[in-house]
């Protein structure tokens, strides 16, 4: 966990600028109004080789509830592999209700999934966090980073996951959240 820390901390520091050097100028892409565009980047807290041969992937989806808080649609923001460009690819999170209302509030699922193809793939870690995201976070480009780690052969857990704006540096927790038990 130190180790995920120091890595989020050094990237932090990077991004809004250490001592006397300027913070960088980033002209991220601005989204369209109702949507956050989000790009990950994940981070092994114990890798080895297995991760690259097992395809690790941390998938992301967004799930919207009816009034009787039923799942009624569930969209795939992104499907980043471990062994990808980190940050290369761009899901979009919509930030409106089921009924179509704006909001600020999202439902996102977040899984690890690892497995050579689709017929023989495990989700090993899976949680749905209800998330308000901050106005520095909500309607931008934004990052996450997770942080993830190996317990077993085939077997990975979500250790924390970071939303991060990179022009300004704001940095939120996402998972775990302060309402998780």
């Amino acid at each position: 966990m130190r180790f995920a820390l120091t890595v989020l901390l050094l990237c932090a520091g990077l991004l809004a600028g250490c001592g006397g050097m300027p913070k960088p100028q980033i002209d991220s892409r601005k989204p369209v109004a109702d949507q956050t565009l989000a790009r990950v980047a994940i981070v092994a807290t114990n890798y080895d080789e297995a991760w690259d041969k097992e395809n690790v992937r941390l998938r992301i989806h967004q799930v919207w509830l009816n009034d009787a808080g039923v799942p009624t649609n569930k969209e795939q923001v992104i499907d980043q592999p471990y062994n990808g460009k980190q940050g290369s690819n761009r899901g979009t999170i919509k930030m409106k209700e089921s009924d179509g209302d704006s909001t600020s509030w999202v439902r996102l699922t977040f899984e690890i999934v690892s497995g050579e193809n689709a017929q023989n793939e495990n989700i090993s870690a899976g949680t749905t966090v209800e998330w308000k995201l901050p106005s520095g976070l909500a309607q931008k480009d934004m990052l996450l980073v997770a942080v993830l780690s190996r317990s077993a052969k085939n077997n990975y857990k979500i250790d924390v996951v970071y939303g991060m704006n990179p022009e300004t540096g704001e940095i939120e927790q996402v998972l775990p959240s302060s309402n998780e038990s």
